[in-house]
């Protein structure tokens, strides 16, 4: 049976027959070296590899750490963890909880009981902290999600455990939301910690707009989709000190069989605002998506205003099909309002001003957008509540009076003095805020 040879040059893998075996041999790259004369099956799938190989060449499996602590056969019960990574798909040794190639985390055992309470059926999703898993109460067969969180080192398990608290913390405080799902189990077990939740069945929206033959969904049942998300972003921005979503966009919102109902389903990347105004001006850790998350969040300074830049995305990309380009996608529909439709001019018109690169420019509060998607129209002045006077919207003091028709915003990073939302400079030192 041919031999399967790494160069130790290139690491390019030769196949030899035997007669060419503890002989010297060239390699493409020119390299001469002498072939091993043994060699020895993979566990997996039994082609033979050199000694000195430390993965199959054929399936990936990681022979080195295998070989050194395990027979080289598998028991008939034990089946290696295949890494979920469509780029990787390496068959990790049985018990492993993170891929020994890429790191990616690997799914538990289905039948697995945990807490001796919930009993895994299989893993639905794999993503950068651990897996979720479709599992059922074992004592009622009620199905439930279980997200696990995985990490191998003491110092990022106890990072990694604040975060999944601190989620567990969020869901709890937006359980009245209905698009919320329902907590229902905080687990810590030894050198893993798992969340509880809701069972929600169905895709999300982003896998239903990439099946054969999907269509954009219609611009009414969008805004309607978008007025819901905004009541939920609503409460988080209410919140002391304001709690920002920082990761808004089709793959996180659910769509329920009946084809109407959505639910959101990842606040992981949830995190307070900061409580003083220089707290808020240090850039914290940089999470967003591409195409989805304004200049400011970028810059790793996001703020309430920085959701609704992502919820307009996201609701372009579900009534387009098309996903969005940042500010550049905002530019391009003003640009373009007066080509649509009457009917529908509303709707664009609100995800190009949510959409602008200026934050001020943009909807003062997600409860502020949540009331023209459900009125479709567009709010284009506030009436003093002292004067009467009528100021366009988004500004934040009376033009007739100069009284405030804005709530207060957050302190400049200078004074600490408040100014109203929506001030592009503080009214006490000036700073640009």
């Amino acid at each position: 049976m041919p031999q399967v040879v790494p160069c130790p040059a290139c690491g390019q893998h030769l196949k030899l027959p035997d007669g060419l075996l503890g002989k010297p041999v060239k390699c493409k790259c020119s390299h001469v070296f002498t072939a091993p004369a043994s060699a020895t099956a993979c566990p997996v799938c039994n082609a033979m590899v050199a000694e000195s190989a430390t993965d199959c060449p054929d399936c990936g499996y990681k022979l080195k750490t295998r070989v050194a602590a395990e027979p080289a056969v598998l028991e008939e019960d034990e089946k290696p963890n295949v890494c979920p990574n469509a780029a990787c798909g390496t068959l990790n040794p049985p018990g492993e909880r993170l891929c020994q190639r890429c790191n990616t985390p690997l799914p538990g055992a289905v039948g697995q009981i945990i807490a001796g309470k919930y009993r895994i059926e299989q893993p639905l999703a794999t993503g950068g902290f651990g897996v979720v898993y479709r599992a059922i109460v074992a004592a009622t067969g009620e199905p439930v999600a279980v997200k696990e969180m995985i990490a191998t080192d003491s110092k990022e398990f106890n990072i990694r455990r604040t975060f999944f608290r601190r989620e567990a913390e969020i869901l709890g405080a937006l359980q009245h939301i209905p698009i919320v799902p329902r907590l229902y189990d905080f687990i810590e077990e030894g050198s893993a910690a798992y969340l509880v939740i809701e069972f929600i069945p169905g895709s999300d929206l982003l896998s239903c707009l990439q099946q054969p033959g999907a269509k954009p969904f219609p611009i009414k049942q969008v805004a309607a989709w978008g007025a819901k998300i905004c009541e939920a972003l609503a409460h988080m921005h209410r919140m002391n000190p304001p709690l920002i979503h920082r990761d808004m966009k089709p793959d996180n919102v659910m769509l329920q069989p009946d084809g109407q109902t959505i639910r959101l389903i990842d606040f992981g990347t949830a995190r307070e605002m900061g409580k003083g105004p220089r707290e808020r001006m240090v850039a914290k850790t940089k999470v967003f998506t591409e195409g989805y998350a304004p200049q400011e969040q970028v810059a790793g300074k996001p703020e309430p205003r920085s959701d609704l830049f992502a919820l307009a995305g996201t609701l372009y990309h579900l009534a387009t099909g098309k996903a969005p380009d940042g500010h550049f996608t905002g530019y391009d529909l003003s640009k373009q309002i007066s080509e649509y439709p009457d009917s529908e001019r509303w709707f664009w018109e609100i995800l190009a001003i949510n959409l602008s690169q200026e934050v001020c420019d943009r909807y003062m509060t997600a409860r502020d957008m949540k009331g023209d998607l459900e009125r479709a129209s567009i709010t284009r002045e506030m009436h003093c509540t002292k004067c009467g006077t009528a100021t366009p919207a988004r500004e934040p003091y009376c033009r007739g009076c100069a009284g405030a028709i804005a709530p207060p915003g957050p302190a400049c990073h200078q004074c600490e003095r408040p100014s109203l939302l929506g001030s592009r400079f503080c009214i006490t030192c000036g700073a640009r805020l």
